[in-house]
Parts: C-alpha cells; sequence; structure tokens
C-alpha cells in the first residue's frame, strides 16, 4: 500500500521487525474481554493514542521528521487498535469504545493536550510508559500464554516509540 501518505518502508520504522502472534484459539472469558476493554478505550488505551499522536501530528507541522514519526507511530497505535478490538471480540465481547473496568466510554478529554514540541515529546513519552506499564498489569491479569505474547509483542513497539521520541527530545 504505497501513496502519497503512507509508505509501508517508512512504517517499518516506527515498529518493531516481529510479527504479532496469533490469537485466532483464545476461549471466550468476559472477564478477561473486560480488562482488555480498558487497553482498547480506556483513558490510557491505544484509542487515546492514536487520537493524541494524531493531533499532536497537527501541531507539529512546522518540523517535517517530527510530524511525520507521529504520523506513523499512529499508524502503529491503530494496529494495536484493531489488535486489541479483535481480541476483545474474540473473548465475547462488542468491542466499543468503552472500558468496562471504568464505566465509562472513550472521550476527547483522555488525549493529553499540550503545545511545543518538547511538551509533547515528554508527554508523549510518559504516555508510551504508562501504556507499558498497563501492558505489564494486563499480563498478570490475564493467564493465557497468547495473549501475554500479544501484549508482550505490543510492548516492544511502546519501547520503540519511546526511543524514537527519547531521540526527538534529545537533539
Amino acid at each position: 500500500m504505497e501513496c502519497e501518505f503512507f509508505q509501508c518502508s517508512l512504517f517499518e520504522h516506527y515498529k518493531v521487525n516481529l510479527p504479532y502472534p496469533s490469537i485466532s484459539d483464545v476461549p471466550k472469558n468476559r472477564c478477561y474481554a473486560a480488562i482488555v476493554s480498558d487497553g482498547f478505550a480506556g483513558k490510557g488505551s491505544e484509542t487515546t493514542a492514536i487520537a493524541q499522536y494524531s493531533v499532536h501530528r497537527f501541531l507539529l507541522e512546522n518540523a517535517p521528521d517530527l510530524s511525520e514519526a507521529y504520523q506513523y507511530i499512529a499508524f502503529t497505535e491503530m494496529q494495536h487498535f484493531w489488535l486489541l478490538g479483535n481480541l476483545v471480540r474474540q473473548l465475547g465481547t462488542c468491542p466499543n469504545l468503552y472500558s468496562i473496568p471504568c464505566n465509562q466510554y472513550w472521550n476527547g478529554t483522555f488525549p493529553a493536550q499540550r503545545t511545543g514540541i518538547r511538551a509533547i515529546l515528554e508527554s508523549d513519552i510518559a504516555g508510551e510508559h504508562d501504556a507499558i506499564a498497563h501492558y505489564n498489569r494486563m499480563i498478570c491479569q490475564i493467564d493465557n500464554e497468547q495473549i501475554q505474547a500479544l501484549f508482550r509483542r505490543i510492548i516492544l513497539d511502546e519501547e520503540k516509540h519511546i526511543a524514537i521520541l527519547e531521540g526527538f527530545l534529545n537533539r
């Protein structure tokens, strides 16, 4: 899928070059679906990451290399969004934009509203650290090796995002 807006060759620089583990045979488990729903659509979710990186990209248009990085990081977060949404569905719950543990629909107040390159980068680095901590909590809560493997793989992307963003911050 090559076009002016999206280039696969660039996308590969913003995620780890490893496949995502298959989650094709997970049994239905609504308790696990509830846990994953928070990573899908809670305050610190993939939905929030997509919105936050997309909005911050608009604010970074005067820094083309950073804006491009934000575009592709948002695309990676979108991949995570689809993976978690499909997992919630496979576990037996509809993947609404709803965090079952928080009893709350996703809303536009969740993304960090920052301006200025340094504040944006620091906020997004903190968000990636929070995402990793959230995935590690879910690994402890969900006793399923396939799901845990998926979360560990997603963590690798989040760690790569931290390294990329810290590189920009330290320039």
